[in-house]
């Protein structure tokens, strides 16, 4: 399915923006000028920049007085509406034919919005493009390209590249046409840790999408973010996924076996996922059994369907090593002499 061919102006309409650049934001006073200051100083002016508050106990309002460009528009939530939620306030807010949610810790280079404008008013056919990320933490800084230049994947081919590839997309590099929200929906809030992973497939597995080279997001790490809190503090998120990997087999129906190797694909890496929260970061999560994550990895483990006799190998092997981690687990000292051997480090994301 394609989207119909994009009939917007590329003229600057003061009335009408383009692009509507969201900041959803909660108690983040102190970082969120450089995302705001990022997206007012783009080279592509016909913008609007929304901040949408979710109800901070800070003083979010100051920073905001400090700007004074009438692209600038502030709003508060009258309650916490999740993280989600807040996402889906910024879609119903905007204005703009092009929506990109920049998290309020990020931000982006100067032609961020012009590059991926230009490749969404050129391709009327993709629904939504990513791009190259330049992770930025205390200690050390990685960069994640993942191809050299722009690349379209037509659907469903983005679909089982989202399955297949660990970090293809990261959210806060994301722009989308408006209309694609209004055939798909918005954000689910089933999935309060992982709904924008279940809106990619939704998107992907629809639509064409596209990675922009030559637009990058600056994301900084650290305890701060909401990857962190779910990745270290709860096992929630781990929870989510397997729900909608549950969902995506339920909706593929009978074309499910179409793809079976991605699918697979997934599972074995959500698998290790878990069983690696286990070893590392299990430790942080005290409200909880440590053993939480080889239920999380066994329900993972359960999914997958091997189509030929060598996955049948693999997944026995899979099961023993799902088993060999529980002992660790289990074994006092275990989890730190695991650590040790295979040089786990618990703070990288």
């Amino acid at each position: 399915m394609q989207l119909p061919a994009n009939q917007i102006s590329k003229k600057m309409d003061k009335e009408v923006p383009l692009v509507s650049i969201c900041i959803p934001t909660y108690n983040r006073a102190g970082m969120v000028g450089k995302a705001i200051e990022s997206a007012l100083t783009q080279s592509y002016q016909n913008i609007e920049v929304l901040v949408v508050d979710n109800a901070s106990e800070d003083a979010i309002e100051l920073v905001i007085a400090a700007y004074h460009d009438p692209r600038l528009k502030f709003f508060k939530n009258d309650r916490n509406l999740g993280l989600f939620g807040n996402f889906n306030r910024c879609v119903e807010l905007s204005k703009g034919d092009y929506i990109h949610i920049l998290h309020s810790d990020d931000y982006i280079d100067s032609h961020f919005t012009q590059k991926c404008v230009e490749f969404l008013e050129a391709n009327s056919n993709v629904a939504m493009t990513f791009t190259s990320v330049q992770a930025i933490s205390d200690v050390d800084q990685s960069s994640i390209k993942i191809h050299s230049q722009d690349q379209v994947l037509q659907a469903p081919e983005g679909f089982k590249e989202i399955l297949r590839s660990r970090n293809l997309i990261s959210c806060p590099s994301v722009m989308i046409r408006k209309e694609v929200y209004n055939s798909v929906g918005l954000y689910s809030l089933e999935y309060p840790y992982s709904g924008d992973f279940y809106q990619w497939l939704r998107i992907a597995k629809r639509f064409d999408i596209a990675y922009v080279a030559g637009a990058t997001l600056f994301y900084r790490q650290g305890t701060h973010s909401e990857s962190y809190q779910l990745l270290f503090k709860t096992p929630a998120g781990y929870m989510d996924t397997i729900k909608i990997f549950v969902r995506v087999v339920d909706e593929l129906g009978d074309d499910v076996e179409l793809y079976s190797r991605e699918l697979n694909c997934a599972y074995r890496r959500h698998m290790r996922d878990c069983l690696f929260a286990g070893i590392a970061r299990s430790e942080s999560m005290i409200k909880y059994s440590n053993l939480i994550f080889i239920g999380f990895a066994l329900s993972t483990w359960g999914l997958i369907t091997p189509i030929s006799l060598p996955d049948k190998t693999t997944k026995f092997s899979d099961f023993l090593l799902i088993f060999l981690t529980g002992c660790a687990i289990v074994v006092p000292g275990g989890r730190y002499c695991a650590r040790k051997l295979f040089g786990f480090n618990s703070e990288k994301y």
